[in-house]
């Protein structure tokens, strides 16, 4: 099948990207100190006195940065009630790319808790490869819905693979490489074609995801995670804005868990007539 004008745009736009992102990751380092910006390989240029970069670093019952750790707790219960949503509804209940890419995201929910929960155990540099990488099957798995919901089966199986290689390798880089500018690139450019997917007409096989809700509570996780020691600060040390990122983060995956439900308990009730 011939692919439309916006899907010939679109894969115009992602071969674009991946120049970009090459770009990145080749001559990152050297890009940076040219144009005089210092980011750090894992992230964070300021460490705290406990020696890492989270303002909380509160022990509870021998847990080690408490909240930060157990606040993870939510994206694991989360996408693992997706996948046991999944697994009775089956998957002929859903268009098999859209199902691939809801089995993808909510995996990358449970990974994302887990390696995040590992990293903020122990903050390093090892450690923020397991939460990275559990962060980019996240972002394959929502792009790849995005592209079923709003574009179509093959952009969305397409854009699936190449967010999940991608992403990984970018996870890997600011750890083997020293560069962290290929991972600023999948978070912001994926965030990029997500709005530009969200002010698309959904198909009419979509589930009906709110694209537009997922990105804003996406968009308030960063902001918490930007402002951690000064949300800390001002709630008078109860909470700090890196451990609200994680439950916002959680939260974010409720339009596609709504909508995942929904559409299985539709189809249930069609087979039971």
């Amino acid at each position: 099948m011939p692919l439309t004008p916006t899907q010939r745009h679109l894969c115009t736009s992602g071969w674009l990207a991946l120049v970009v992102w090459m770009v990145a990751a080749f001559f990152g380092p050297a890009l940076l100190a040219y144009v005089g910006v210092n980011l750090s390989p894992n992230g964070h240029g300021h460490l705290f006195a406990h020696g890492h970069p989270f303002v909380d670093a509160r022990a509870w019952a021998g847990i080690p940065n408490a909240l930060d750790v157990l606040s993870n707790a939510p994206l694991a219960l989360v996408g693992g009630w997706g996948l046991a949503v999944l697994k009775r509804a089956g998957a002929a209940a859903f268009h098999i790319n859209t199902y691939q890419a809801l089995r993808v995201f909510s995996w990358g929910l449970v990974f994302t808790a887990v390696g995040s929960s590992v990293y903020h155990w122990a903050p390093d540099a090892q450690g923020l490869v397991f939460d990275r990488l559990g962060m980019a099957v996240i972002f394959a798995g929502a792009l790849g819905l995005a592209m079923a919901e709003r574009v179509g089966a093959l952009i969305a199986r397409n854009t699936l693979l190449a967010m999940l290689l991608v992403g990984c390798l970018s996870a890997v880089m600011p750890l083997v490489h020293g560069n962290v500018l290929p991972w600023v690139v999948v978070q912001f450019g994926g965030m990029a074609f997500m709005a530009w997917a969200a002010l698309r007409k959904p198909l009419p096989t979509a589930l009906g995801v709110s694209l537009g809700g997922l990105l804003a509570l996406y968009a308030l996780a960063k902001a918490f995670e930007m402002g951690d020691a000064g949300v800390f600060h001002a709630t008078g040390g109860l909470v700090s804005g890196h451990s609200l990122k994680h439950l916002v983060a959680a939260l974010a995956a409720w339009p596609v868990m709504r909508a995942m439900r929904q559409n299985a308990q539709a189809r249930g009730s069609e087979a039971r007539q």
